[in-house]
């Protein structure tokens, strides 16, 4: 698929005809369903006119309930929905320009790809030449003319989901939600998919809401990304923001393509000892000593190191500053990189490092880490202290 055919007349068509920017402001929503089960608590956000926002979380967390929300099939049980200055919670969803695409693609078997994309503007008795004209607008930004005279069952899996999204952007909506909507692909073309996306949002230039449990998709695609647990908007920021500073030790945990190292840490005269046993004995700069011993109950803390920051050297080249012994548990060549499982003292660490530092099973090695690379926990509640 090329960008070739993406003319910028068709860009500022679909943009022209929109109404002026608007702003989307969920204060103080709550849905709670039968039964009292809370699903989303206390929503405050606010979704900037023409980004692509990103819900993350697992499973159950909210972020569905809050599309269905923004949608209009669900209305909050409590706060109030705004477009704007205009109060959205008892506005039906066909008054709310509005266009979605699920992960089941909702497209019409007796019809062809061309019928399925012009069938919204034909119920709404759009003039035929328009129809043919905003249709092919679509057609050409997602590069599906190939495809316009064959039935669904005659489709891939990728292409109906291309289908699917030019059946939602010929309304030319204001807000563009996407729940889930490539999770039934297979890894490849997920990613081709994302790529696409992001490029759509680029031409289209229309707010998108994009719901995902995979934080993956989500680093991929978002211009920010709203993480989600429990019913609460847990951080809210650009993605590399909500990588390299986690507001919690839970954020840590479930951003980043390898499970962050979490080791227990205690203040020493010194220094710090690290892992449970204190074997591995540390300096530790100043401000984040202060910082830990004012913050922390007995100067007793944790610290999140990701694996790719986790030093590898030969142990015959012992690392300077912090550095520890430890020895090659496991090794996963996963193509430009390695990740090494590394015990040290019986406990685990992993390890990322170029697949020009190829190590044995077994092979002795010594592991170091910059404290500017290294994240700060508290103990108890788990919010981070640097």
């Amino acid at each position: 698929m090329t960008a070739t055919n993406i003319a910028a007349p068709a860009r500022a068509t679909t943009r022209d005809t929109a109404a002026t920017g608007q702003v989307i402001r969920f204060a103080d929503v709550g849905k709670q369903f039968e039964g009292g089960v809370p699903a989303v608590k206390d929503l405050n956000l606010e979704i900037r006119d023409g980004e692509l926002l990103v819900l993350l979380g697992p499973s159950g967390c909210g972020k569905t309930t809050t599309l269905n929300m923004l949608a209009g099939l669900e209305q909050p049980s409590t706060g109030q929905l705004y477009f704007n200055d205009r109060a959205m919670n008892n506005v039906p969803p066909e008054e709310r320009d509005i266009a979605m695409v699920f992960q089941s693609v909702a497209l019409y078997p007796h019809l062809n790809v061309r019928d399925n994309i012009g069938l919204a503007l034909k119920t709404r008795r759009v003039p035929r030449q328009q129809i043919a004209e905003r249709t092919a607008e679509v057609v050409g930004i997602l590069d599906i003319a190939p495809l316009l005279n064959r039935r669904i069952h005659q489709l891939s899996g990728g292409q109906r989901q291309r289908v699917a999204i030019a059946k939602a952007l010929v309304r030319r909506p204001q807000l563009f939600l996407l729940d889930e909507p490539f999770s039934s692909l297979d890894a490849a073309l997920r990613r081709q998919m994302r790529s696409e996306l992001v490029r759509i949002h680029r031409e289209v230039e229309t707010t998108m809401v994009f719901v995902t449990h995979d934080q993956e998709e989500a680093m991929a695609i978002a211009d920010r990304i709203g993480v989600m647990r429990s019913g609460e908007l847990i951080q809210l920021g650009p993605p590399l923001d909500v990588y390299r500073t986690p507001r919690n030790l839970w954020v840590a945990q479930f951003i980043g393509a390898h499970p962050v190292n979490v080791v227990d840490a205690s203040l020493t005269p010194n220094g710090a000892q690290l892992l449970p046993d204190g074997a591995w004995a540390t300096g530790i700069p100043d401000p984040v000593r202060s910082i830990v011993d004012g913050n922390t109950s007995g100067g007793k803390f944790l610290i999140g190191i990701r694996p790719e920051h986790l030093s590898v050297a030969p142990a015959n080249r012992p690392p300077d500053g912090n550095g520890w012994q430890a020895e090659v548990y496991t090794r996963q060549i996963l193509g430009t990189d390695i990740l090494y499982e590394l015990a040290s003292n019986g406990h685990l660490l992993r390890a990322v490092t170029p697949t020009s530092q190829l190590f044995d099973i077994g092979d002795p090695v010594a592991i170091r880490f910059d404290w500017t690379d290294a994240f700060v926990f508290d103990p108890e509640s788990g919010d981070a202290l640097v």
